[in-house]
């Protein structure tokens, strides 16, 4: 059997969508059968909740913005650049206050609110969970 007539014949029936076929050349039989293994499922990727789904919570006279989901904590837009927010500095609503990466995702968390930043409640790099506390904004 010739090997080049075997690689034909394999990548006509990986690209014939079939399920069986049987090939037979100077006497030998070669038989592709993929009934015995199903093709793997498709990956599915998971799903971030929005940042709109998490709401910031307010008690004690305190806004803390909290993380919309499961990520790396950044507090610049690369490392060695300026925090986007710090302690003491006037934001606005829908200012950005950092970044939380997740699978190669950088998501922007802004504010929601008009404010000072008086804490920080995350270092730079820290992994947070969905819903932790990253800011304090007063009034």
């Amino acid at each position: 059997m010739d090997f080049d007539n075997l690689k034909k014949a394999i990548k006509i029936f990986k690209e014939s969508g079939l399920s069986y076929m049987e090939f037979e050349q100077d006497g030998m039989r070669v038989t592709f059968d993929n009934r015995c293994f199903p093709a793997p499922a498709a990956p599915v990727a998971p799903q971030q909740p929005k940042c709109e789904e998490v709401k910031p919570v307010e008690s004690d006279n305190k806004y803390y913005v909290t993380s919309p989901l499961v990520g790396t904590f950044h507090q610049a837009q690369a490392e060695g650049n300026k925090p986007f927010v710090s302690v003491g500095q006037k934001v606005k609503k829908g200012d950005k206050l950092c970044i939380i990466e997740a699978m190669k995702v950088m998501n922007e968390i802004t504010a929601d609110k008009a404010g000072e930043i008086t804490e920080v409640l995350v270092k730079e790099g820290q992994m947070v969970e969905f819903g932790q506390k990253l800011f304090v904004i007063g009034e």
